[in-house]
Formats: C-alpha cells, structure tokens, sequence
C-alpha cells in the first residue's frame, strides 16, 4: 500500500485560467469551472441567502489541454436505492450527491477524468480511444446517470489543407462524428450509438432527451453549426464486452433529421434543451423549436439596448427539471451583459423579459469570456477577463453571484435589475494590494491601460520547475514570468545540524518575451568543451530565442536564434544515452521545427523539419537514437526521425500515429520530467496504471527502425524496471507557477534502502557518476573518511524527515506546537514560499488546495482519505523522528499528539480519518507506521464509526406489545441486517482505495476488518447483530492466508474471541481449530516439492502464536480432541505435532482453569508424542514433550513428576469423588504401570462452582514423590 502525501507550493501570482467549461452539484452547492490549460477549478458556495459567499477550494489537475466539457454523474447507485427511477429529476434527488456524486471532466486530447465530490480526488484517469477524435459534449442519460453519453469529432486523415493554421471552421476537411455510451465507473466505451462522416458544418450540440412515446427509450439529439437537428436512437443494451467500443455500428435507419439547417440566419452560437423545446441562439434572435416534430414555436428578437454594443453568444433554461407551460430562459452577450425572459408555452412560445444584468466593467478592448450557470436560486456570472491583449495568455477568472428578479420583485417595472449579492476570485493574500488596484481599474476604465496591463503582466509566471539535484532532495523552484525574467528560489535544507548558507534567490534577466520552458543539466565527461560551467540553465520564450546559462552565476553563455516562431519546449537527453548525444537537447517551436543542439559546441546539429503543424507530443529513445514527434491537432500524424542521420524514417497518420505513440511510449519517458519544466500531466497513460520510468535500461538493439524491436524493448524494460528504487520525494509542475513536491512515507521509513540505490544508482550516461555523487561516495567507501557511512545515512535520513514534516505540518494552527518544532526539532520553516495541501490520484492526478487555511480546512472537512492519510505521515514521521533524534522527542510527542487528537479538538468540523484505509497499514513493514495507524484508529473510532454499522439509540417510549410490534420489529432488524451485509460487501468506487493503490479484494476486507475491531472494542457503539454477521466473513478471511489482511484478521478473532466471537461460533470452534493445522500441514508438502508455501511465514506465526492457543482456552475439549487426531491422521515427521504441544503449553500457562478436568488426556497426547514405537516423532518432539510435561507439573499440583524423571503420576482433580483414580506412568518405557484407587468419603469442598443442577467436585488436590522415587504422597 501506498502513502503518498503532497505539498503544493505555489508562486506569488495566482494561476491563469480561461474558462472553457462549466458544471454544478446542487447538494452541496458546488461550482466546477475548466480551464483552455487543462486546469479544473473547485468553488464552493456558501453563506445564507442574501449574502452569498463563493470562495475557489482547489484545482484539480489531470488534463493538459483544454477542457471540453464537464457534467455531473452518478458512479455508483446508493445502496439503499435499489433502482434508479426513469425520471431524472427523482433520480438526482435520490441519490446522496455529496457521497455518490461525481464530476466527469473530458478535454480535448480524448482524456477522461471522474473526480470525487467530496474530496476532489481523482478516481479514475482514462484515454479514449482515439478512433473516437476529440470529445465535445458530455450528456449523463436520463434513465442511469451512471452511464454518460460523449460526442467526439475527429479530422479526416485522408487528406489536409496547408493552412493548418487557420482557425475558420469551414476551411477544414470533412468530419467524423461520433456518440458514444461511456460507463463512469470504469470510463470503458459500452456502446457507439452513432458513428459516420459529417459534411463540412461541424457538430455544435449534444443532449440526451426521453422519448414522449416511451419513457425507457432514450434519444440523443444533435444539431450542427447552421442548426439541423438529428435524433439518433440510444439501444438499451449496451456492450457488455467492455472492450473499448471497438466494434463500431453505423448510423441505423432509425436515424431521422428533424429539420435542415440554413446558413442564411447565420451560425449557430449556443444551443439549449428543456425537455423536448431546443433553443437555437443567433448573433440577434433566438429560435424555439419542437424537438420531435421540428417545428418552430416561438422566437425572440435582441433589439434592447442592453445587447446593443455586442451580440449575444450564449443562452440557458433556468427550470430545466420541472418545465411544463412555465420556465425562465437567460441570454447574455460577450460583454457578460444578460436578460431573463418568462417563457409560456402552450401553443406558441409566449416572452416576456423579467430582470436584467449589466455588463462587466472593463476596458473594452479588453477581451472577455463570459458564460453563465445556474446554482440554487441564484444565477452566477462566470467572467474570463484577458488582461494583456498582445499576448493573450493572462486570463483571469471572476464569478459574481446575481439574484433572480422575483426576490425583488417590483409591480411598477416588468423589466428590473438583478442585485448582484456577492463574488469570488482566485487571489491570494500575498497580492490582495496588486488584487485591490486591479479592481479599482476595472471600475474605472478611463485609466491608462498600459498601467493596467503592466500591474497584470508584471508577475504572470508562464513556466516553472523544480530541480533536483540529488536523488532525495529538491534543490530549487525556477520560475519563467511573462515579462521575460527567470528567477530561482532554493529550498532551506540543513544537514548535519547545519543550514544551507547559500543565496537563496537568483535572477536571470535578457529575454524580451514570455518564459515558456525551462529545464537543466549538468554537465558530465567533458573532453572539448566550448564552456566550462557544470550546471546549466536552459530557456525558451515568446521572443524565439533559446539562452544558455550558467546557473551557479547567472551568467548568459549563448543566445540561440534556430527558431522563428516562440521556443515551446525543451527536451533533455533521457538516461543511458551515448555520447556525443548525452550533452545535446531539443528545442521545439511554434514553427513546427524541431532542433537538435550541443552543450559542448553550442551549436545546433540536427534540424527536423517538414511537421504539418506543432509537434506537442514527443519522445526521445536516446538508447537507439531515435525521435517520436506526433502532430495531434489537425491531422494526427507521427513523424519518427533518426537523429544520428537526421533523415525521417517513417510517417503514420490518423488513429495508426496514436497506437504506434503509445507502442513507442511504453517503457520510455515522454520526456526527462527531472529538471524540466515539462506538465507531468503529459505523461502517457499506460493501460496498466504505471506512469513510464524516467530512468530505463534497454537492451542494445541495431540502429534500423523495427517494429518487432519496439515490441520487445518493452518486455525487456518491464523485467528490468521491477525492482527499480522509488524515490521517497518526487517533484513535478503540472501547471506553470505551481510546484508539487509528493513525499512517499513508505521510502521515508526506510531510509538505508534509498540511500545505499542513491550512491550505487546512475543517472548520467555510460555509467559516469556525477561529481557530487562521486564525492560523497569515495566517502562512504574510505574507512579513514571524516563521516561513517552509517552516521552519515542517519544523517541524511534526519535531514530528509525534518524537510518532510516542514512542509508538510499545518502551520499557524497551533503556535505552541510551532514553536516547540521550530525551537527543539530544528524545523525550518518555509517562510519564503506558499504552500498548501494536495491530494495524489489516479495516474499522475492531482488534487490542490488554495494557499489559504480556509481552502485547506475545506479539503479536511470534506475528505476522510485526505485526513487519514496526513495524520498516518505526521505521526508516523514524528515517531520516526524519536528513534533518531531523542533530544527532539517532546517536540515530537507533541507533533504526533496534535494529528491524532488535538487538531480535532481544534476544529470539531474536520472528518475523522477514514478507518478502513487506516487498517490497511496494520501490517505495513515499518513499525512507526502499524503504531500510528492503530493509534489514530483508536482515537478515532467513536467518530467514525461507518453510519450502516452505528447504533442509533431509540427513545424511551412505552411501548404496547402487540403483534404488529414485533412483526415490524422484525422487519427493521431484517433491514439493519441487510444494510450491514451490503456495506461488508461493498467495494464500487471507494475513494481510498485509488489513494492507496488498492484493489476492489482491498475495500471488501478492510471493511471486514473495521466491523471486527469495532464489534470487540466498541461494542456500545455498534449495532448489535454486527458480530453474528462479521464473523463469518472473518473466518474466510483468516483461511484465505492473504499476506495483508489475514494476519490482522487472526490477531481480531484471537483478541475477541472470549468476549465476542465465542458466543456466536462456539460449536464450530474445533473445526476451525482442524482447518488451521491442514493449513500448517500444507506448508511441508509445499516445500518439499519446490513450492511456494501455501501460509506465508508472517501468516503461519500469527496462527501458531495467537490464533490457536485463543482458540484452544476457549474449547479446550475440542483442541483436545483435535490434536489427537493429529497423531493417527498426520505423518510422524509433520509440524503440526510441535505446534500442538507449543500450543498446550500456552494454554498450560493461560488457562489452568479449563484444563484442569481433562489432565488425563492432555498427559496421554504428551506421552504419545514420546512413544518409542514411532522413533520419528519421537526425535522430533523429545524435548518439546518433557518441556510440556515439566509445565503441567510445575501448574497443577495434582500432576508430578519424580526428581529423576522416571515416574509420573497424575490425579483425577475433579469429578466424582466415588470414582477417583492415581495413575502412574514409567516414564523410561511410557507405559502406565500401575492404576490407584483414590476415592474417599464425601464432603470434599467445591473447586469450580457449576449451574444449580451440577456440581463439579475437587478431587486430589496434590501429589508428591518420595524421594527415592518409589512412593508417593496424595494430598485430597
């Protein structure tokens, strides 16, 4: 399992975002904005009615290109709705949006991404397949919002026009349109419902409508630029393949165009759809037209005042789920201007306009992005303000809340304004004076606007990068702004009780244009190089330049023109590459050239022209020396270049260039992400999960392009990478300005793993350490050096662990605390950096809060996983921490004190840690973490206990017995039944199990194992029919022998079992008991035939220490009886027969009192094992046997064995007092030698104390040999 925690750090200027796609979630009141970068905004609304608070939450990172749409889905059905009725409005409304809501998010590169409501996490990161094109509209079905229906549009392939360029729609080449049916749960293709080629108008809507015919028949209506519309009929059998919807169906007969379109109105700009009333909006009207019989009934011409200085561009119904002869319908302009009209349809669509909003108050050469959603009873105005108009990259992104006229309603006006009633931004505090003039700017228009654009542009950053100078540490965030300087920030590191003294900033001032890459190298084996500097800086920017610099002065060494269009990425040599190569990079431009230059000659090499457009995707495979350029844009083409030649070896075009890109991506890195500033969102998406490794060896291959080759170099790297070290600190820049730092607690934990594969491992070419590794290396190897290798590990293992808890610990929450680890702990505190929390999901995703404590609060109340796996870091860094340092051990009690309870005090409102992911870490190899996982569950658990389980106390009423009282007592506990069983089998989309990397097998046992632990330590808290329901499952999981979970569950079943499980299983005890020693018996045949064991060594030790000797105490009869039939049934060399006797000397020691009525049979099963007629088991358990023996002796006085060990006697110790017996035993031959009557006159007291009818009767209460060994003494 994996626990990985991230702290985001974030620049001074706030993230651009252009808003390109926009969803809602009603309950709770939820704003999703997506952004023209791929970045996917988080708003939450709240306040009462009249004073509106929306406030951005986080940004959810998992698309690198534009957003083309969002909606809001329902995975998973909740448990108590059996069925989703037909209806949509009842649907949504059954359904628990806060739990089972999803956001779906689609760009247009094919990604899909299901995002959790309450968290934010990203649940699952699919590709489309590319046959499919680019999404446009996504659609939930009405009949079962788990299941969404996607519109995609793809160029043809089969021929392109040069200007590629071009951005009029009607230039480009036929077509192909396609609508497709994804599940949300797996975001697998089901079914495709349409698929074939469009003239030239290119698709504008999609919807999903229900058939008035037949409310279970479902319709998918499309209309294009200039307004036809088509209904295309959704089977309702979908693939049940799930194969990728790789079997295409054409258009079927059913298919049937509404109306035609007409370029004579002009284009279509938006399009909206109430049930069966579609909306065509125009630049000055707006057509309403009957959906199934395509006439039109109704229309609006703009000719006010308020759309007087621009034209419409958008429009909405604002009733969409109860229209029937009444709605509201809300169009805006581009200026963010808009009127509300009152709809009445009967006949004929009736308008009457009801309030209106005023535009946004801006320069208006300013260019704006406007679009408009409504949330709860308000209607929000989503604003997209550009602020510097010749470079249109600073987009900046504002939503006001209006009201809707008939709060304020007035007779005398029809037409009134809306009252705006608040508004929200992303801005930080650091630049709330820079937020303040910007505004007072934007409300008055009549100020320079060249000030205005100089405020915006000043600290735009429009790139940035992390670099990592060694193997655990980051060294420093490089940041690109928009005004062409570069600065370079270092991190605060100490190191063996000493703090870095170097500058912590650094500037590199000469570029005229943008940042737009960045990335370093370190140079290493130089022979004739033209510099001599060892780490280089390398930029690319709007200017079409690319500078050389010396990082460690700031000093320019070369400006490098090969580029006529902005320098758009910079690639570096990826591992393993042979010189001369290892010391070139790549530049690639907006030109569509790629170029291929030297560090050493600093000069360019190679130049790969000839792209039909901006090559946005490539891969370098330094080891064969070649070059992967995909053009995604127009035409989907794939050029692969061999760089030593420099000639084009082949060109792929259409869905062929994808397959074969991502055929060449596997094993191989999209690009070095280590010091680069590269997305790592741009990372393929492997099938099975794994992200490409950044350091890869491959097998030497010849230099000719083979198909075959490719093939097996992915085998070969998969084999070689399995074993690969991870990193216990990654660092990464999804989005320019914003740096990720994702700390590994498992690699944190285990530090001389990592340390000894930092020294031994390589990232640099022909096998050539850096010499910085070399260095600290030679020390590690010299005995005679200043610095132990194990001291100086330790060392960097504290260095490492303090860094951690630094930026990962919630600052200004407890200043107490903060003082005690800022003053004992040494913990530098990163003052000169923004942070905030993160939350790593699927594939590479990421989940960011805002840089206040507010946004970051909002992610601990909204998120279980978020808050357990934080605590489960901190406290187990914290007690890591102890065993290495114990001067700083109060401080760090203190720290693990604050996650595990003090912060909950601190803020009752927080969700407490998610107890079944805590469970999972139960048997994590390092011990910090299995003590800080079981102490934050114990802390928790009267909070979090799951609402199926919980025990909901009832009043105290009088109640009239009756038979409808017990009857519908009955039924309720049939239904507590019912709900329990489904929450124990539940797995479908559990947060936490993408978090950790788990599996569905995980969720189903972690529940298992939760309901355990409450039903023994809180058995108040629960309901009270859980235990009889767990156990069961409990069992089967104990006998399933799984290497995670089984331990854990043997552990439960031995800690409850006298005061839990016993009453439930109490007859089955001794067939466990046989199911438990068949298992152990299966670990010798196994073994002996070359086998992996069928018990893991772990598992076995648990059965053996725990399980069997709870289960014996409790049926000792049945124990008993078991072991015996172990000698006839097993073989004389197995290992059960040393297990039994280790166990009844357990049980010797921990329940004399059970045992004490069948010491006959617990001596004739010890004597057994000694027989001299099986000289097998003999030898194996001689000593195991007189060590049992011994221990029933030393227990019970009634039970002894002569000082020479040649006789034993055993008394009956209770029974009935006319039938009691001695028996003696020679031990030499094992033989009873003599029976002795030993009854005597009633009146004996009472030993054990039976029910009223019984009475169980002391017998012979000791026993003792004469010192010769020939007599014996009887004590009654």
């Amino acid at each position: 399992m994996k626990c990985r925690s991230v702290a985001c750090i974030w620049s001074g200027a706030p993230p651009l975002h252009r808003i390109t796609a926009t969803a809602v979630l009603n309950r709770p009141p939820t704003l999703y904005t997506g952004g023209s970068d791929g970045s996917i905004i988080w708003w939450n609304l709240s306040g009462d009615e009249f004073e509106p608070e929306i406030k951005p939450i986080a940004m959810l990172c998992g698309h690198a290109a534009p957003i083309a749409d969002l909606c809001i889905c329902f995975p998973v059905v909740d448990s108590r709705d059996k069925k989703i009725k037909s209806d949509s409005t009842n649907a949504m409304k059954n359904l628990h949006s806060s739990d089972y809501g999803a956001l779906l998010s689609a760009c247009s590169d094919g990604l899909l991404c299901l995002w959790s409501r309450g968290s934010g996490h990203c649940r699952r990161r699919r590709k489309m397949p590319p046959w499919l094109g680019s999404p446009s509209v996504v659609s939930p079905l009405h009949s079962n919002p788990r299941y969404v229906c996607i519109s995609c549009c793809s160029i043809d392939s089969s021929g392109y026009i040069s200007d590629h360029n071009s951005s009029d729609t009607q230039n480009r080449r036929p077509s192909k349109c396609s609508v497709v049916i994804i599940d949300s749960y797996t975001l697998t293709v089901l079914q495709t419902v349409f698929h074939e080629k469009l003239p030239t108008v290119p698709l504008k809507f999609m919807a999903v409508i229900t058939s008035t015919d037949d409310m279970e028949k479902q319709l998918a209506v499309l209309a294009d630029l200039f307004g036809k519309l088509q209904l295309i009929p959704i089977s309702s059998g979908s693939n049940s393949r799930g194969d990728g919807g790789t079997a295409l169906r054409k258009s079927s007969h059913e298919e049937r165009t509404i109306c035609e379109g007409s370029s004579e109105r002009g284009q279509v700009l938006s399009v909206a759809l109430c049930k069966q009333i579609v909306a065509l909006i125009y630049k000055t009207f707006c057509i309403f037209r009957h959906v199934i019989t395509g006439a039109d009934i109704g229309e609006i011409s703009f000719k006010d005042d308020i759309f007087s200085q621009s034209h419409v561009v958008g429009g909405m119904f604002l009733d969409i789920d109860d229209f029937s002869e009444e709605n509201r319908f809300a169009v805006w302009n581009s200026r963010g201007a808009a009127v509300v009209y009152k709809i009445l349809h009967v006949d004929k669509v009736k308008v009457k306009s009801l309030c209106e909003i005023p535009a946004v108050s801006c320069p208006l050469d300013f260019r704006l992005s406007i679009c408009f959603v409504k949330l709860k009873c308000y209607i929000l105005r989503i604003e997209s303000l550009c602020y510097q108009h010749k470079e249109p990259l600073v987009w900046k992104p504002q939503v006001t809340v209006w009201s809707l006229g008939q709060l304020y309603d007035d007779p005398n006006n029809s037409s009134q304004k809306c009252k705006m009633l608040g508004k929200g931004s992303v801005c930080f505090d650091e630049i709330e004076q820079d937020c303040v003039l910007i505004h007072k700017i934007i409300n008055n228009s009549s100020l320079d606007n060249e000030i205005y654009s100089s405020v915006q542009s000043e600290r735009i950053v429009t790139s940035s990068m992390v670099i990592s100078e060694n193997l655990y540490t980051p060294y420093a965030v490089v940041y690109g702004f928009c005004g062409g300087e570069i600065e370079m920030v270092r991190f605060d590191m100490y190191f063996d009780g000493h703090k870095d003294k170097r500058v912590s900033k650094q500037h590199f001032l000469g570029h005229k244009g943008a940042i737009l890459c960045l990335a370093t190298h370190r140079m290493v084996g130089r022979t004739n190089s033209c510099t001599s500097c060892n780490n280089i800086l390398l930029s690319g920017s709007m200017d079409c330049t690319v500078r050389v610099w010396d990082l460690d002065n700031s000093n320019i060494i070369i400006v490098m023109h090969q580029h006529i269009a902005p320098v758009r990425q910079l690639i570096l040599p990826p591992p393993y590459t042979a010189r001369p190569w290892n010391s070139c990079f790549l530049s690639v431009g907006e030109d569509s050239c790629v170029s291929l230059a030297s560090l050493e000659t600093l000069r360019v090499e190679r130049m790969f022209v000839g792209h039909i457009s901006y090559p946005s995707k490539i891969v370098w495979d330094g080891r064969r020396g070649y070059l992967a350029c995909l053009c995604p844009n127009f035409s989907d083409v794939l050029y692969i270049w061999d760089i030593k030649t420099g000639t084009r070896e082949r060109v792929l075009r259409g869905t062929a260039s994808h397959s074969m890109f991502d055929n060449f991506c596997k094993g191989l890195s999209i690009f070095n992400s280590d010091n680069t500033s590269h997305s790592s969102l741009l990372l393929p998406i492997i099938e099975d999960g794994s992200l490409p490794h950044s350091q890869i060896v491959f097998e030497m291959g010849s230099t000719s392009l083979n198909l075959n080759e490719l093939n097996a170099s992915q085998e070969t790297s998969g084999k070689e990478t399995a074993g690969k070290f991870s990193a216990p600190l990654k660092c990464s820049c999804p989005f320019p300005g914003i740096a990720t730092l994702t700390f590994d607690l498992a690699e944190l934990m285990s530090p001389s793993q990592y340390h000894r594969d930092a020294f031994t491992g390589n990232r640099d070419s022909n096998n050539e350490k850096t010499q910085a590794n070399q260095q600290e290396a030679d020390v590690l190897e010299n005995p005679a050096g200043s610095i132990k290798k194990q001291d100086w590990v330790q060392s960097v293992g504290e260095s490492l662990l303090r860094f951690s808890l630094s930026y990962l610990h919630l600052w200004d929450v407890d200043y107490e605390l903060d003082k005690l680890l800022t003053t004992e702990m040494n913990l530098n505190r990163p003052e000169k950096f923004i942070l905030s929390s993160g939350l790593e999901g699927d594939r590479g995703s990421l989940t960011l809060t805002f840089p206040s404590l507010t946004s970051t609060l909002e992610l601990w109340k909204s998120s279980s996983e978020f808050s357990a796996m934080r605590s489960l870091t901190m406290v187990s860094l914290a007690q890591r921490m102890v065993s290495l340092s114990h001067a700083s051990s109060d401080a760090s009690c203190a720290l693990a004190a604050f996650y595990t309870r003090s912060f909950a005090e601190k803020f009752p409102s927080i969700k407490p840690p998610l107890l079944q992911l805590l469970v999972s870490f139960w048997q994590d190899k390092s011990e910090h973490v299995r003590m800080a996982a079981r102490s934050i569950f114990h802390c928790a658990a009267s909070r979090a206990i799951p609402a199926p389980l919980c025990h909901q106390e009832t009043r105290d009423l009088p109640k009239i017995a009756s038979p409808t009282t017990e009857e519908q007592n009955e039924q309720d506990n049939l239904n507590t039944d019912d709900e329990i069983l489904s929450w124990l089998e539940s797995y479908e989309m559990q947060d936490w199990i993408s978090c950790i990397g788990g599996t569905s097998q995980d969720a189903m046992t972690s529940h298992i194992i939760v309901a355990s632990a409450l039903s023994i330590w809180y058995p108040s808290r629960i309901k009270p029919t859980l235990p009889t329901l767990v156990i069961n499952p409990l069992i089967k999981l104990v006998m399933a022998m799984n290497e995670k979970y089984s331990s854990t569950a043997a552990e439960l079943l031995a800690e409850g079992m006298e005061s839990t499980w016993k009453a439930c299983i109490g007859p089955e005890i001794h067939r466990l008991i046989g199911d438990i020693f068949f298992q152990i018996e299966c670990v010798t045949s196994a073994t002996s035939a070359s086998q992996p064991p069928a018990v893991p060594v772990e598992i076995r030790e648990t059965l053996v220490g725990v399980l069997l000797p709870s289960l014996a105490m409790a049926d000792v009869l049945g124990f008993l009886t078991v072991i015996e039939s172990q000698i006839w049934s097993t073989a004389s060399d197995s290992p059960v027969h040393l297990v039994s006797l280790m166990i009844l000397i357990r049980v010797v020691k921990g329940a004399p009192r059970n045992l004490a009525q069948y010491l006959d049979k617990v001596v004739n099963f010890i004597l057994q094992t000694m027989d001299h007629g099986n000289s097998v088991m003999r030898r194996i358990c001689l000593q195991s046997s007189m060590t049992a023996l011994n221990e029933v002796a030393r227990v019970f006085p009634m039970v002894a064995l002569s000082d020479t060990s040649t006789r034993l006697a055993v008394g009956d110790a209770i029974g009935d007092i006319n039938s009691s017996f001695i028996r003696v035993y020679d031990m030499q031959s094992v033989t009873k030698i003599k029976v002795l009557d030993a009854s005597g006159p009633p009146g004996i007291p009472s030993l054990l104390a039976g029910g009223s009818e019984a009475t169980l009767t002391t017998l012979i209460s000791a026993l003792s040999f004469s010192p010769d060994g020939e007599g014996w003494k009887e004590q009654i």
